[in-house]
């Protein structure tokens, strides 16, 4: 090979690699430059009106797109383009799906509509009137005022630990039965009040109370509170409980319709207000929610204002008639409709 050969072939291997190295350029130029286009094109204002897809004339703009990924998850939870392109894919399938049951008549079925209209309800109530309230704030002041103006809220009424014996008298019990029973309950109070020498309260609730419940603890019934409607004890019961002032008084007989009854006062507990720090935090919530509803309401009523709303009293009436007279109709008894059918 000659000289001029070799000069001639390391010149091409030069001004291959040049040409490479031009073309690689080239490219790398363009890709950046593409980049910054595609990111120039994404910020744009215009980008997020860009359809990704279009169902029905109905698109998918890139602004769509980005909340739906924001929706779930974020933007790193769609991080690869297969992510991203299954993401599409299921919005599409979800818009060829709604529009299919457009076409089919859908949108007018009632519970569609119904559901439609309780999910619009319940944004707009959100936005309008949830949202609003959900800084709603009271003031110290508020709290004390309104503590003082319902303490009796906050105070707990006097309480009493105490036992009973009862005597009952049966139904259709002649008068000389009940006065016997009245002696005997008579006898179990002088017993029960005795200073000494004489069985105490529980051993004496074991050998006279005809109530089953209480018997078999001395007659102990726990503790009451005044004013407390108890459905186990009748009122002239509690309010003979409440009628005695020292632990270990024991009351006098005690009459009902249902029997007779002897009552011991074991233990005992004023009134006590609660103090507003216990209840500070609980007052504060009840404030609010006050709050809260009185503007709620009147949020709505404004609302209602914006809407014509027109009820039919008469067909309302007309319906309500109509489901009593069904409940009010006398029904034959079942063996003389059993008749009717054979006949």
């Amino acid at each position: 090979m000659s000289i001029k050969e070799i000069l001639s072939g390391i010149a091409q291997i030069r001004l291959g690699r040049w040409t490479s190295l031009i073309f690689a350029g080239l490219v790398g130029a363009g890709v950046l430059f593409g980049g910054q286009t595609a990111m120039r094109l994404a910020r744009s204002p215009n980008a997020s009106n860009q359809p990704l897809a279009v169902i029905d004339g109905k698109p998918i703009s890139l602004g769509t797109f980005q909340a739906e990924m924001r929706r779930r998850g974020g933007e790193a939870a769609f991080a690869t383009p297969q992510q991203r392109r299954a993401l599409l894919d299921d919005m599409i399938r979800v818009e060829v799906l709604a529009s299919n049951a457009s076409k089919a008549g859908y949108a007018e079925d009632p519970d569609v509509r119904r559901a439609i209209a309780q999910l619009l309800a319940d944004r707009y109530q959100h936005d309008t009137i949830d949202q609003p309230l959900a800084g709603l704030q009271v003031t110290e002041g508020e709290i004390e005022d309104y503590y003082h103006d319902h303490i009796g809220e906050f105070t707990a009424p006097e309480s009493a630990h105490a036992a009973v014996i009862f005597v009952a008298v049966p139904a259709n019990t002649s008068d000389d039965q009940r006065q016997t029973l009245q002696q005997r309950a008579q006898h179990v109070r002088d017993l029960a009040s005795a200073k000494a020498g004489a069985p105490n309260f529980a051993e004496l609730a074991g050998q006279f109370s005809d109530d089953p419940d209480t018997r078999p603890q001395g007659g102990d019934i726990g503790w009451v509170s005044e004013g407390q409607e108890s459905p186990r004890w009748e009122k002239a019961v509690m309010t003979a409980i409440f009628d005695l002032d020292n632990p270990g008084e024991v009351s006098p007989v005690i009459a009902t319709e249902t029997g007779y009854y002897v009552v011991k006062l074991l233990e005992d507990k004023p009134a006590a207000v609660r103090p507003l720090p216990d209840v500070h935090n609980g007052i504060r919530q009840q404030l609010i929610r006050a709050q809260r509803q009185q503007r709620a309401a009147k949020l709505y009523a404004a609302a209602l204002a914006n809407v014509q709303v027109t009820v039919n009293e008469a067909s309302l009436a007309a319906m309500e008639a109509a489901e009593k007279a069904v409940v009010d109709v006398p029904h034959a008894p079942a063996r003389q409709q059993n008749a009717g059918a054979a006949g």
